[in-house]
């Protein structure tokens, strides 16, 4: 669902201290989420090591064409002679300045269309992309607790954003269930792949206009009089309850689940055969029931799970 426009009044110290006025507008777009998503990156190196030469693999256009990865799997890495101009692309992207490029075409409705079905269909495809964005350049797991603060800080930037209506669905549960706005307000537990995935897929399909967080940008990462401007937000103070942070460290986890699903469905089934006092004749031949990440059944030739390892067919 696209979410209409609207301004709103926001007043909190999340912003660098400064208050969202009645004329301004708190916006969770692509830009905005790359910028929280750099502020919970790994440790980079220090000068000496940039000074030798030596590559970290943690820089923003890395981080953002590993994103994209998410979106587009086989998306074509910047060559050495594009890198300059995608660089510049990266900068405009986070600071809201553009909304697509040629190397970054969030404006293709079959790039939009594919990703959406991703997840909505072939979800822990989808996850597994995530999983290796997340193992490659968000500082989880550690006691800094990066991976929390970026969770709490998309939490409240999702409620702060009053274009978001409380009935709109973000796939964030951790078998990529859909939750609304209005009940993630009282969860306290989130999976971390699955709840950056869902956010991700939610921007990708309703927030096209990158441009709209121009105004939050500004906040967050106030002008230095030219200079390389610096997050100063604190985004996730506002949420004073209880988040824990789990992480999917097994892929198995998905299909382990997706198995129960297959349990629960074919029991089902059999339960309302019993029920049926003119019960239909029992086809001999096998059936294929193949259970996505809802666990909605289809009849087919025989058992198939689908996982990220491929299929289990039983």
């Amino acid at each position: 669902m696209v979410s209409k426009d609207i301004s709103v009044s926001y007043v909190s110290k999340s912003y660098g201290g400064q208050a969202m006025t009645t004329n301004e507008n708190v916006r969770l777009c692509g830009g905005i989420y790359f910028t929280l998503l750099l502020q919970a990156r790994k440790p980079r190196k220090g000068v000496r090591e940039h000074f030798r030469g030596e590559s970290d693999g943690l820089s923003d256009p890395e981080m953002l064409v590993a994103l994209l990865k998410v979106v587009i799997p086989d998306y074509n890495e910047p060559t050495a002679t594009t890198k300059a101009t995608f660089k510049g692309n990266t900068s405009d992207y986070k600071s809201c300045k553009i909304s697509k490029s040629v190397y970054l075409p969030f404006d293709d409705s079959a790039v939009v269309s594919a990703f959406d079905s991703r997840v909505t269909t072939e979800y822990p495809r989808a996850l597994s992309m995530m999983s290796d964005f997340v193992a490659g350049f968000i500082d989880s797991g550690t006691s800094t607790r990066k991976d929390e603060r970026l969770v709490k800080a998309l939490l409240e930037i999702i409620e702060a954003d009053h274009s978001i209506d409380d009935t709109q669905v973000f796939y964030i549960g951790d078998s990529g269930q859909g939750i609304t706005k209005a009940t993630l307000r009282s969860m306290n537990n989130f999976c971390l792949q699955s709840f950056l995935l869902g956010v991700w897929h939610f921007i990708i399909a309703n927030r096209n206009d990158n441009k709209a967080g121009k105004a939050t940008f500004d906040l967050l990462c106030p002008p230095r009089d030219g200079a390389e401007r610096k997050y100063e937000g604190k985004l996730g103070d506002a949420i004073t309850r209880v988040i824990n942070v789990t992480q999917i460290n097994d892929v198995g986890n998905v299909a382990r689940g997706t198995l129960e699903a297959a349990g629960e469905a074919v029991n089902n089934v059999v339960s309302e055969d019993s029920g049926n006092s003119n019960p239909q004749p029992i086809d001999t031949d096998p059936k294929r029931i193949t259970v996505n990440n809802y666990g909605t059944v289809k009849n087919q030739k025989f058992i198939s799970i689908e996982t990220m390892n491929g299929d289990i067919k039983l």
